[in-house]
């Protein structure tokens, strides 16, 4: 997903933004004098708009260094311009172009490969892996692609080699294509090619699956860009004329998702909240439902149906969603084993209704099966899938989603990174019939955070079309009063209430005995019931 703010210097502020006025009535991005601002605006999702001059470079010369140094991963988009009626003469070639980002106006220009506008390895990083191939760094982008979905012509041109071995070149199944000027862009770690050497190929074509094959730890697709002669002439660091493709690129204004359709036929996000995690729902959970006047609620797989019964007596249309647990703390748990544990449980609810199952939490998490049950995101995916194909065995109505990681980088022993994680287990995501998420913020600025209440965001951009749930969230500081996060649910239901793709969002918990003070519903004295009901409040 792609947010756009326009920088523009504060000498005259007012007589640039009326510069930009039609841009921003036909794109909707936001305006901003400060640099730190721009930065921060649901980073590191967004492009950063600006006026660069040409001569004397302007108030923003030193941006590229800047956002580099403090804010790395971050898009910027020049704009020619040394003054406000040559910025709005340079926007509105853009939009008579219908040219966002004005990549289109270049001799040559690459159109995006995939159907996922994420890079998830630039050009240039990690150099202490390449020096060893001769390399200053990556030699190409490594961009967002799920298995077997389509791989797209960059630009007009002829195939000139179509590699069908997996397992011989370290771009294993790959296609290389020469353009005009002297271009010629690679394909790399297909799960096939669908064009043949010599074809001529329009910009845009499908010409490939993706997969990871060849020298990939991840599916992907591995996209590199040269320009004949461009070594020889010293124009790039890299031998063979790997040029970078990066200000080449068309960034895609909205994802291709024709291929994976969402689910999920609710309208609107739900209010939802979960359970005690540790026992079943009490008298005292249901008042304080009824007070929330809550939509959704998810329980745990010991739930008696008892609960289920009640719960729907409290509203009828209910989205009830069973969290299919089981104890990884101590040794390895293989797919039979979770499956013998959940299975007769999980049937018991699937009989009386339930169609909405999360299988287990975290699972980057060495107390969820980290370093026990699998040791990354791939195995991980393998274990997944095979637990995934004997539920749908056995309740073939059900709806099984992948679970929310615990957010936040590498804890020794503790949890592996999330968002790898999540890239390497990416086949299981894609099959699993909706995927969680989890998101806590501590401050109120985190909650509209890409790394607290936004967190979706990311899985949103690695999966788009698919239903997501926030299976989890919360503000955990134990001295935030009740009243205070009673308002920042609210507030947080109301920015999810219209966001497409997103089934349901649960609040955690309801209760439990021990270990969360200050983030449980249910705790001593009123706070619980206070909390509620300044969520059943809601006007939205």
């Amino acid at each position: 997903m792609n947010f756009q703010i326009i920088l523009l210097p504060e000498d005259n502020y007012w007589e640039w933004v009326r510069a930009c006025r039609d841009y921003v009535l036909a794109y909707g991005c936001n305006l901003t004098s400060n640099r730190e601002t721009a930065a921060n605006y649901m980073a590191p999702s967004q492009v950063i708009t600006f006026p660069l001059a040409e001569k004397e470079r302007g108030q923003f010369a030193d941006l590229a260094i800047w956002v580099e140094q403090r804010h790395p991963g971050i898009r910027l988009d020049p704009v020619a311009a040394s003054n406000p009626r040559q910025l709005r003469q340079a926007l509105k070639v853009r939009l008579e172009a219908e040219d966002r980002y004005g990549q289109r106006q270049r001799p040559f220009y690459l159109l995006w490969p995939t159907d996922y506008p994420i890079v998830t390895q630039k050009f240039g990083a990690n150099p202490q892996i390449y020096t060893r191939f001769g390399m200053p760094g990556h030699e190409g982008l490594d961009i967002r692609a799920l298995p077997n979905t389509n791989v797209y012509a960059c630009a007009e041109g002829t195939v000139y080699l179509v590699h069908t071995n997996p397992k011989t070149h370290a771009y294993g199944i790959h296609i290389r294509i020469r353009h005009a000027h002297g271009y010629r862009t690679v394909y790399g770690h297909l799960a096939r090619a669908l064009v043949q050497p010599e074809q001529e190929i329009a910009a845009g074509q499908v010409i490939g699956l993706a997969d990871s094959t060849g020298a990939s730890t991840a599916h992907h697709l591995h996209f590199t860009l040269k320009q004949d002669g461009a070594t020889a002439r010293k124009e790039t660091k890299y031998p063979k004329d790997v040029i970078d493709p990066t200000e080449f690129m068309v960034w895609p204004d909205s994802k291709r998702t024709k291929e994976m359709a969402p689910s999920w036929s609710a309208e609107r996000c739900l209010i939802g909240v979960h359970g005690p995690v540790d026992g079943p729902l009490e008298e005292a959970d249901f008042r304080l439902l009824q007070t929330a006047r809550v939509e959704a609620v998810k329980v745990n797989l010991t739930e008696p149906v008892a609960s289920i019964e009640q719960l729907r007596s409290l509203r009828p249309s209910m989205l009830i969603v069973v969290r299919l647990a089981h104890d990884f703390s101590q040794d390895s748990v293989g797919p039979p084993a979770f499956l013998a544990a959940v299975t007769e449980p999980a049937s018991r609810l699937y009989e009386h209704g339930v169609r909405y199952f999360e299988v287990g939490t975290a699972p980057n998490l060495q107390l969820e099966g980290w370093n026990r049950s699998w040791r990354g995101g791939q195995e991980y995916a393998t274990w997944f899938l095979e637990v995934l194909t004997g539920l749908r065995q056995a309740m073939p109505e059900a709806k099984f989603g992948f679970p929310g990681l615990s957010p936040g980088g590498h804890l020794s022993g503790w949890r592996s990174d999330a968002m790898p994680f999540l890239e390497q287990a990416d086949s299981a995501a894609a099959a699993a019939d909706w995927v969680g998420v989890i998101c806590h913020w501590v401050t109120e600025t985190g909650l509209n955070s890409p790394d607290g209440g936004l967190a979706f965001r990311h899985v949103q951009d690695q999966f788009p079309g698919k239903l997501l749930m926030i299976t989890e969230f919360s503000n955990p500081a134990s001295d935030v009063p009740p009243e205070v996060k009673g308002r920042q649910y609210r507030a947080y239901y109301g920015l999810l209430r219209d966001q497409p793709g997103i089934g349901a969002a649960f609040a955690h918990p309801l209760a439990a005995s021990q270990g969360y003070e200050g983030v449980a519903w249910r705790g001593a004295g009123s706070d619980g019931m206070q909390l509620a009901r300044i969520v059943g409040e809601r006007d939205f």
